[in-house]
């Protein structure tokens, strides 16, 4: 087997990854690296790819698609390395070519797949958390980036149904049509490590890093490295708000608004009697989810930066 496994989604930003593709291969191919292509034919199906080469012991496997991709690939890469109490022997690369890339921003690839590609040339690479989540309604799974309760998870359902737009337009028009179907804030009642809050949630985001759906910074402190989850959950919010806190949320300045609650913890639970929906790394989990129960495992996960 190849020393690295690219696994690619051609669905990845509505299909139009697979005219990016060939520039990659022809970049790659320019490079020294041993490296064969595999591509997802369904959703899952980069987990089942991604743990079969980490069980192989391949060196480096990449998410070429977007933070979906990266979720399932890196799924893959840890499950394959339960059992190890280190960091998981496989590292994680990527390739952006979804419609948000919100993990490869975070991790400072923001300057397309060509440079990416460099990246994956170099090889430098950091050791990050992750966090592993599991449900009362749904299978259990880890995430690398964000998990997100309430309003944004019916933003990310009504965005995979946008089919004639691309980028960060996909999230803004869904958050606009989500606005008019959707506003619920139902009670919640968190556990954050010790301590112990009960509040209204019209959003509850769990961060790893800093941004999801393509620009909106939730968690703007949030760090790969640092042990912990960034907590934001935006409380009693009224339709009439949320115009203004939109553009605060995309430069990351919403943390003092006094509806906004921000905190940190190591291990997080949520629950609620209302079903909430659920998104993890822009994945819709569940849409009637009572029970998520959050653990941080740090140093866990290699990645190439």
């Amino acid at each position: 087997m190849a020393d690295m496994i690219i696994i690619f989604n051609p669905f990845s930003n509505r299909g139009d990854s697979r005219h990016t593709i060939d520039m990659v291969l022809q970049h790659l191919s320019q490079s020294d690296l041993d490296f064969e292509v595999k591509l997802t034919e369904e959703r899952r199906h980069a987990i089942q790819l991604a743990k079969e080469a980490a069980e192989a012991g391949t060196r480096i496997v990449v998410a070429a698609g977007g933070d979906g991709t990266v979720n399932e690939v890196a799924n893959g890469i840890l499950l394959a390395a339960e059992g190890h109490d280190d960091v998981a022997p496989t590292t994680l690369g990527v390739l952006p070519m979804g419609s948000g890339n919100d993990f490869a921003w975070g991790l400072g690839i923001r300057d397309g797949v060509e440079e990416a590609v460099d990246r994956l040339k170099r090889g430098h690479t950091k050791v990050i958390d992750v966090a592993w989540a599991e449900f009362d309604n749904a299978p259990p799974r880890y995430f690398v980036n964000m998990l997100g309760c309430g309003f944004d998870a019916r933003v990310n359902i009504e965005a995979h149904k946008i089919k004639r737009l691309r980028g960060f337009a996909i999230y803004m028009a869904a958050v606009l049509k989500t606005l008019w179907v959707y506003f619920e804030k139902p009670f919640v009642h968190l556990r954050l490590d010790e301590r112990k809050l009960e509040t209204p949630s019209f959003i509850t985001f769990v961060a790893n890093g800093p941004r999801l759906g393509g620009g909106f910074l939730a968690a703007p402190q949030a760090r790969y490295d640092d042990g912990e989850m960034d907590i934001c959950i935006a409380t009693d919010i009224h339709r009439r708000e949320v115009a203004g806190l939109i553009p605060k949320l995309m430069k990351g300045r919403h943390t003092n608004h006094p509806k906004i609650i921000m905190d940190r913890a190591a291990n997080v639970t949520i629950e609620s009697d209302y079903p909430l929906p659920c998104q993890a790394d822009g994945e819709t989990i569940g849409e009637n989810l009572h029970h998520i129960r959050i653990v941080t495992i740090p140093q866990r996960l290699r990645v190439v930066v």
